[in-house]
């Protein structure tokens, strides 16, 4: 059984990803900042899923058309 704070870190790792990729969508979707390219729009959530916040900063500064 691992620790406990391991696995409290995991969930915390698993929800600040899931809410970068969210607001990536969000961002897109809602904010009205579509890609110029469409696969991006699905490249940008996903790589959020594996970066998480560093995928946010990334979409700010080289994503937004």
């Amino acid at each position: 059984m691992p620790p406990t704070w391991l696995i409290v870190l995991s969930w915390a790792a698993l929800a600040i990803s899931f809410a970068s990729a969210a607001w990536i969508i969000a961002d897109i979707y809602g904010g009205g900042y579509r890609q110029r390219m469409t696969v991006m729009e699905a490249v940008w959530p996903v790589t959020a899923l594996y970066f998480g916040p560093v995928a946010v900063v990334a979409y700010r500064a080289w994503g937004r058309p």
